[in-house]
């Protein structure tokens, strides 16, 4: 296993935060949407590899996002994602990075 530099809340945070800003970045500019759910898609294998580092965190992600992150499904999900049309990827994303979304009550879990 390569040594870690950062420690993994942080690590973790930056990443869902990083994603929740590219999708943020697709709520507000339609023009930009497909570019930047790709984006935030490309987190996920790095915040899915980090997230094995604590199997707490990990089932929580997990439960909590399931298709999201899930390895198998995830390039999927977030390819559908990204094709919703407006008002089901408005729905979608709020759902996701609302002040009560799912990657709000994730960042509880992280700290």
């Amino acid at each position: 296993m390569t040594p870690r530099r950062t420690e993994f809340a942080a690590f973790v945070l930056d990443l869902v935060d990083f994603i929740e800003e590219k999708v943020g970045e697709a709520i507000h500019d339609e023009s930009v949407r497909a570019a930047a759910i790709s984006e935030a898609a490309d987190a996920v294998p790095v915040l899915r590899d980090r997230l094995r580092a604590n199997d707490v965190v990990n089932a929580n992600f997990i439960l909590v996002l399931g298709n999201m992150v899930e390895a198998r499904y995830a390039e999927d999900w977030w390819d559908d994602f990204g094709r919703l049309d407006r008002h089901r990827f408005e729905d979608a994303a709020q759902d996701l990075v609302g002040p009560e979304g799912r990657l709000a009550i994730l960042r509880k879990v992280v700290v």
